[in-house]
C-alpha cells in the first residue's frame, strides 16, 4: 500500500509514466469537456437571454446562405450597427460553418464549443511539454485557463466569438519563441497565421488585444521590433478579407470609450470572490458577466507567488534565479511590462485615448483584454509552480498543495454551475434582440462588394505565400535553448 502510495505521489510531483500520465490527462480531459457540454445543454440551448439572440441570428443567415447558396452580403436589418453581413468581423467564416446544413444553431454552438475546448487542451499539453510541467502544476495551469471567470460567465451568456480564448496558450507559447530568439522568421510566419485563424472564427476582438499586447511588447523590448513588425504585417494581409469590408461597414462609427475596471480593488474582488448574475456593481456599466474574473482565493495566490511577485522584481531591475530551465533562458522583463501596460488600460478612462484609431475604436469595453495578462500570469505561474512541487521533499507540504489544487477545482467548477446556460435562462430575461425574420437580401453596394472580393483575394494569396515559407522554414532545424 505505501509502495502504491509513494508511486502515485512520483507520478503528480515527479515524472510520471507515460501510461499513468495518458491515463490520467485523458480523464482530466473528458471531465472537462463533459462540464462543458452540459453547460451548453448538449446542443439544446433557447437562445432568448443576453447575446445568443445575435448569435442565433448569425446561425440563421449562415444556414440560409448554405442552404440558398447565396452570399450574405447584406441582412434585412443591421446587427451590431451594420447590415453589411461580412462587413462585420465577429461573425464567423470558418468551414466549419457547412455543418449548419445539418445542425440547429445550438447543437453547432455546442460543437464549436467542444471544438475549441479541444484546441485548447491542445494547446495546454504543449506547454505541458514545453516546461516540464508535472500532473499537478498542470492540473493547475487546466482549471485555471478552463474554468475562470472570465470564460464560464462570457459562454454562459452567448459571447461565443470569445471560443478564441481558448487559442491564447498558442499565443503565449510563441510570444515566447520570439524571445528566445531562436526561429525568428518561422514564428512571426506562425503568429499571423494563429490571428488569420481567430479571424476566421469572429474572434476580431481576441486578435486586437493580441495585437496591442504584441505592440506594447516590441517597445518594451525594442530588440523584438523586426519580428513582431513581420507578424502584424503578415497578419494585416491575411485579415485583409476582414479588415477590408469592416472598414467599409463601420466607416464614421466608434465604439472606443472608458468602461473598464473601476479600481484595482474590482479587479481583486473579481478574481477572489464567487458572484453570479444577479450581482452588479455599484456604479458599474455592465453586467457582473463583463467583470468576472473568478480564480478562488487559492488560484489568485498561485499566480501572485509565482507570477505577481517575480514580476515586480524582474519589472524594478532586481535579478532572479529562474527555477524552470525553460524559463531562464527568456528575458522576461519585456513581457511583465506589456502585461502590466495592457492591463493598465483595462481600467475606466485610459482606453479612450484610442478613440480614433481604426479598429483599436472598436473595443467598447476595455476591461476585456484582461485575460491576455491573465493568460501569460496562469503559465508563467504554473512553470515555476512545478519546480517548486518537484523540489519538495515533505510529505506534508505535498498533501497541503494537493489539497489546494482540489479546493481550487471545487470551487472553479462550483461556481461554473452558476453559470450554466440553463440556470442564467431561469434567472434573466428575455432579450429583445431576437428577430427569426432576419435573411439575406441584396442590395447595390459596389465599393462594399469590392472591398469584400478584393479582401479575401489579398488573403488567399498572403495565405498561400506564408504556407510555402513555413513549409520553407521548416525544412530548417533550429535548436532550442537548454530546458525547453
Amino acid at each position: 500500500m505505501d509502495t502504491m502510495l509513494k508511486k502515485i505521489e512520483n507520478s503528480f510531483f515527479g515524472e510520471p509514466g507515460k501510461v499513468f500520465a495518458a491515463v490520467f490527462l485523458t480523464v482530466l480531459f473528458l471531465l472537462g469537456l463533459s462540464q462543458w457540454i452540459s453547460s451548453f445543454r448538449m446542443g439544446n440551448i433557447p437562445m432568448s437571454i443576453a447575446d445568443w439572440p445575435k448569435e442565433k441570428q448569425y446561425c440563421m443567415v449562415l444556414k440560409q446562405a448554405l442552404t440558398e447558396k447565396k452570399i450574405p452580403y447584406f441582412i434585412s436589418e443591421p446587427v451590431q450597427q451594420t447590415d453589411m453581413f461580412l462587413g462585420s468581423p465577429e461573425t464567423m467564416v470558418s468551414p466549419q460553418i457547412c455543418l449548419l446544413k445539418w445542425l440547429s444553431p445550438g447543437e453547432f454552438e455546442c460543437f464549436n464549443m467542444a471544438l475549441f475546448y479541444t484546441l485548447g487542451f491542445a494547446g495546454c499539453l504543449f506547454i505541458r511539454r514545453r516546461f516540464s510541467l508535472n500532473l499537478l502544476a498542470f492540473t493547475a495551469l487546466f482549471l485555471l485557463l478552463n474554468f475562470n471567470g472570465y470564460t464560464v460567465s462570457r459562454m454562459g451568456v452567448g459571447h461565443t466569438q470569445w471560443f478564441s480564448v481558448f487559442l491564447l496558450p498558442y499565443f503565449v507559447l510563441l510570444v515566447f519563441d520570439l524571445d528566445a530568439g531562436k526561429k525568428g522568421l518561422k514564428t512571426a510566419l506562425q503568429l499571423s497565421l494563429l490571428f488569420f485563424f481567430m479571424l476566421l472564427q469572429g474572434g476580431f476582438h481576441v486578435y486586437v488585444w493580441c495585437v496591442f499586447f504584441l505592440l506594447f511588447y516590441m517597445f518594451a523590448d525594442f530588440r523584438k521590433w523586426k519580428y513582431i513588425s513581420i507578424a502584424l504585417g503578415v497578419s494585416a494581409a491575411l485579415s485583409a478579407f476582414r479588415l477590408l469590408p469592416a472598414l467599409v461597414a463601420f466607416a464614421g462609427k466608434s465604439n472606443a470609450g472608458s468602461k473598464g475596471y473601476p479600481s484595482i480593488i474590482t479587479l481583486l474582488s473579481a478574481m477572489i470572490i464567487p458572484r453570479d448574475v444577479n450581482f452588479h456593481l455599484y456604479q458599474g456599466a455592465f453586467g457582473w458577466f463583463e467583470y468576472n474574473l473568478f480564480t478562488d482565493i487559492t488560484g489568485f495566490a498561485f499566480i501572485a507567488w509565482f507570477c505577481i511577485l517575480p514580476g515586480i522584481l524582474s519589472a524594478i531591475g532586481k535579478k532572479t534565479a529562474e527555477p524552470n530551465p525553460a524559463l531562464s533562458k527568456l528575458e522576461l522583463r519585456g513581457v511583465y511590462i506589456a502585461m502590466l501596460v495592457l492591463l493598465f488600460f483595462t481600467f475606466d478612462r485610459f482606453y479612450g485615448v484610442f478613440s480614433f484609431v481604426p479598429f483599436f475604436n472598436s473595443q467598447s469595453a476595455a476591461l476585456r483584454m484582461v485575460i491576455i495578462p491573465y493568460y501569460f500570469a496562469v503559465i508563467l505561474a504554473a512553470s515555476r509552480f512545478s519546480v517548486f512541487t518537484k523540489s519538495l521533499k515533505s510529505g506534508a507540504a505535498k498533501a497541503l498543495l494537493s489539497a489546494g489544487v482540489l479546493l481550487m477545482a471545487g470551487s472553479l467548477i462550483e461556481h461554473a454551475d452558476l453559470w450554466k446556460i440553463k440556470r442564467l435562462e431561469a434567472l434573466m430575461p428575455p432579450s429583445a434582440l431576437l428577430n427569426l425574420s432576419l435573411s439575406i437580401v441584396e442590395k447595390d453596394a459596389p465599393f462594399y462588394k469590392a472591398a469584400v472580393h478584393s479582401g479575401y483575394l489579398i488573403s488567399l494569396v498572403a495565405l498561400l505565400i506564408v504556407l510555402i515559407l513555413l513549409i520553407i522554414q521548416g525544412t530548417k532545424k533550429p535548436k532550442y535553448p537548454s530546458g525547453e
